[in-house]
Order: structure tokens, then C-alpha cells, then sequence
């Protein structure tokens, strides 16, 4: 089997400064003799959650039953709300929030007039950013539209949304006379992920992302490569590649801004030897 990997793949330097930063917070939680704790998954990907609980990191959401101790903020960011009450409650917070988030999360806390925000509902980045403003509507898709009142919003974007998907709210709200002044946009290292998978596609018969199902970025580059007219699948260690992918000729071989180096390093050793998972 052929496997093109494309230029662009894997952590973020977003990613890979969180990471770092949670290593300090283990090491200055083991100097106080603290409790270390994660807010959320700190990227979505189980390995990376797992590894973290390995050197001892336990995951909360709330402080409530919680010994005080350092608390990693993941990169995805926390509501204003909470992270309020981790403070008063006598946490030390390690803030590992993508600089992305944090500049969308300032804006909106500053913007003048109405706000709104485009983004899924329940994604961890959204909780985040409504907690920075919460009488910003969020939007999912143009049908969302329905009941907002034309005219301007200062507006901010999930920084893994699809870019698709934001062509298509950003043409039906200028027909409804909603005018988005977007003060920051799609992450990116997302696009150039997506650019660089685009880029190979066409010599391809298959295309393999490895990431976690939970991974918005991840998931948008298989929705590309099927697109595209590929075939596509998403897998966290190699698991479940289906054999039709396994038996193609060439497939492209690319991975999330939330996937370790070791787990797409594993999953191109065993796609080149040809072996099965």
C-alpha cells in the first residue's frame, strides 16, 4: 500500500503549548503537594486524557466535593462563571486555553451592541464562549436563523467549525438582512489541515484520519475526504479501518489537531507493513 501523508497533520502548536502547560501544572501540583486536576478533556482525544490521568490528573467539571489543589483549564476554555468559582473556592488555575478561544471569548465579553455566535451547541468551545456572553444566541446551521431579528451582530466562530457550514449561515443570513461582522473566524490550523488533505486527495483511492470521534477538526477531515468521492474512515488507534480501505492501492494518511504524534506514527507504520489492526 502507497500512503501520502499530507505537509500539515497532527497536534497544533495550540495543542502541543497546552500540553506543555499541563506538565508544569502536574510538576507544581507535586511541589505543593496538591491535588491536580483537568477542567473537561483538555483536547478531545481519549489518549491524550489518558495519559494525563496515568501521571495522575483526575477530570472534573465542577469544585463541588473537590480537595483545592491546580486546576488545568482545557484548551476548549471554561465559562466565566465557573472559573469565577474555582477561584473562590481556592483553586490554582493553570489556563491552557487555546489563545483562539481566548481572544473570541475577550471580544465578546467587549463587543459593543448584539452579539452572536456560530458554533454546535454542547461543544465544550461553545459553553466556553457563551459563558463570555451569555445573551449571544448560538447558531448551528442557516435553518437557526429562524427568529433572529435582522441586522448587525458582532459575530465570533468555533474555531473547528466547517467552513461549508459557515458559507452557507453567512449567505442566508445576508438574504434575512443579518449582517455578521465576524471578529475572528475559523482556527488556522484547522484550515491548513484540510488544505494540505485536499491537496492529495486526487492521487489517492481512500483516505484514513486518525483522531477521536470527539474531535470536531478530525471529523470535518473525513466529512472532506468523502466529499471528495473517497473513501473515508476516522479511527482513534487504528481500529475499525474497514477492509475495503485496507485493500485499496493508496490512501491518504492524516491526523487532527488534537491526535498525539505516537498514535498516527502507529497507524502509518501499520498501514505501510500492510498490516491489519
Amino acid at each position: 500500500m502507497t500512503v501520502l501523508i499530507p505537509r500539515c497533520h497532527g497536534f497544533c502548536g495550540g495543542v502541543r503549548a497546552a500540553l506543555r502547560k499541563a506538565d508544569e501544572a502536574i510538576e507544581e501540583a507535586r511541589s505543593r503537594s496538591l491535588p491536580c486536576y483537568l477542567y473537561g478533556s483538555i483536547v478531545h482525544n481519549r489518549l491524550v486524557t489518558k495519559s494525563l490521568e496515568e501521571k495522575g490528573v483526575r477530570t472534573i467539571l465542577t469544585p463541588d466535593g473537590a480537595e483545592p489543589g491546580v486546576l488545568i483549564i482545557r484548551t476548549h476554555g471554561i465559562p466565566d462563571a465557573m472559573r469565577a468559582l474555582f477561584e473562590e473556592r481556592g483553586f490554582l488555575i493553570i489556563d491552557a486555553t487555546c489563545p483562539v478561544v481566548l481572544r473570541n471569548m475577550s471580544m465578546l465579553r467587549e463587543a459593543e451592541g448584539r452579539a452572536l455566535i456560530i458554533g454546535v451547541r454542547g461543544h465544550s468551545e461553545i459553553e466556553a464562549l457563551s459563558g463570555a456572553r451569555p445573551d449571544a444566541p448560538v447558531i448551528g446551521s442557516a435553518a437557526e436563523l429562524d427568529g433572529i431579528a435582522a441586522g448587525e451582530y458582532k459575530t465570533v466562530v468555533q474555531t473547528t467549525f466547517s467552513v461549508p457550514l459557515l458559507a452557507s449561515i453567512e449567505h442566508e443570513a445576508a438574504s434575512r438582512g443579518i449582517v455578521l461582522d465576524v471578529l475572528n473566524s475559523i482556527c488556522d490550523a484547522s484550515e491548513k489541515r484540510r488544505e494540505a488533505l485536499s491537496s492529495i486527495l486526487d492521487g489517492v483511492e481512500a483516505a484514513v484520519v486518525v483522531g477521536d470521534g470527539e474531535s470536531a477538526n478530525s471529523r470535518e477531515l473525513c466529512a472532506l475526504a468523502r466529499k471528495a468521492g473517497k473513501k473515508a474512515c476516522l479511527t482513534l488507534d487504528g481500529q475499525g479501518i474497514p477492509d475495503e480501505i485496507l485493500m485499496c492501492g493508496s490512501v491518504a494518511l492524516t491526523s487532527g489537531a488534537s491526535t498525539p504524534d505516537e498514535a498516527f506514527d502507529a497507524v502509518r507504520d501499520a498501514l505501510m507493513a500492510g498490516k491489519r489492526f
